[in-house]
């Protein structure tokens, strides 16, 4: 009986950091889009340059919501949290920024939606929130959970994947 009680209490957990990184996320996610589309559509830049623009001014709000909210990672030292974050953040940066570029384009150069008479910022916004949200599910979230917000020491992490990828090769 106690294992089946700490079985439900740890999937109350799990369920309640997914809904409170759903909402930091959400946040974010509205930050980056909403600093995306003010630099795409009033201040003119191209499509990438305004997702890089989103993207981190989104990544900073998400950290810091993240760290003292969604995760309490106050164990962790800032540091530590900093440098894993801007690894995992960069992989997000690069995702968002040619992601949303090649379905951008992929978009413009569509002759259909042309005959909808869809106007380019209507392209780029479909794009822009259709990268970030796979990118926020697939990568930003699971990387968050269980390496960033963690006290998981990366020096320790690259010593174990170093040693798994030199026993592959024997």
């Amino acid at each position: 009986m106690e294992g089946l009680k700490s079985l439900i209490n740890r999937k109350r957990k799990s369920i309640f950091i997914l809904i409170k990184a759903s909402v930091s996320s959400q946040i974010s996610a509205w930050t980056d889009f909403l600093m995306s589309l003010i630099s795409f559509a009033w201040i003119g830049l191209d499509a990438k340059y305004a997702a890089a623009v989103g993207a981190i001014a989104g990544g900073v709000v998400n950290c810091c919501i993240n760290y003292k909210w969604t995760f309490k990672a106050e164990d962790c030292s800032y540091r530590s949290v900093a440098v894993k974050y801007l690894l995992v953040w960069l992989g997000s940066f690069f995702f968002n920024v040619y992601g949303t570029e090649w379905l951008t384009d992929l978009l413009v150069a569509s002759v259909w939606l042309d005959e909808l008479g869809m106007s380019e910022d209507v392209r780029f916004t479909i794009a822009r929130l259709g990268v970030s949200l796979v990118v926020s599910l697939f990568w930003n979230l699971l990387l968050q959970r269980y390496f960033v917000f963690r006290n998981v020491k990366l020096k320790d992490k690259m010593l174990c994947v170093t040693t798994r990828l030199m026993k592959k090769h024997k």
